[in-house]
């Protein structure tokens, strides 16, 4: 078994991310995130927040680039990796120790909102590959059925304005049997001739 310090971060994103290159010409994305705990008061029996600790995670190459144009400022996020803590002197003379995550696994806390996902398309496939161009071919057509699932914003003024001359009640009826009628309709098997 691997000896190591792994931890599981869960926080917010303090500033957006920065990428940067390695002398070897390696992206690298650096990421600043902070966990403010929750903590009980005892005299009171309220909860507040406590004291925000910071932590630098760095994500490297495909991750890194994911990181960058996945997160902002104040998202909420959950990180894993390996940590290490490392102790310096800064420029006043102040000894600092400082905490810093490389990461294996980032993404947003589902706990505290939605997110989207977007799948990104393998690059390291030949051209040429069957497995490769189904995938691009699947993609394609999600995006296509995407499309043609847009609301119709003219149609949606026009049953306001319906609704707005008629009895809302009476318009709202007549659309559902109509909407009805056509899922029958779509539904029922062809007539033979």
């Amino acid at each position: 078994m691997s000896q190591g310090g792994y931890v599981t971060l869960v926080g917010f994103v303090a500033q957006d991310p920065i990428q940067r290159p390695t002398k070897n010409g390696v992206l690298v994305t650096d990421l600043r995130v902070g966990a403010t705990p929750r903590v009980q008061d005892r005299a009171t029996n309220e909860w507040r927040d406590g004291d925000t600790s910071y932590y630098n995670v760095s994500c490297w190459r495909r991750l890194g680039e994911n990181v960058r144009a996945s997160l902002r400022k104040g998202d909420p996020v959950m990180i894993k990796g390996k940590f290490r803590s490392r102790t310096f002197t800064d420029k006043n003379g102040v000894t600092r120790n400082v905490i810093d995550i490389m990461a294996d696994t980032v993404g947003h806390d589902m706990n505290r909102g939605v997110a989207n996902y977007l799948r990104q398309p393998r690059t390291t496939a030949a051209e040429g590959d069957p497995a490769a161009e189904a995938q691009q071919h699947m993609a394609n057509d999600r995006e296509l059925s995407e499309d043609q699932d847009m609301i119709d914003d003219e149609a949606i003024e026009q049953f306001g304005r319906e609704l707005d001359g008629l009895g809302g009640a009476e318009v709202a009826t007549q659309a559902l049997e109509e909407d009805e009628t056509a899922d029958a309709t779509a539904s029922a098997p062809p007539v033979p001739f």
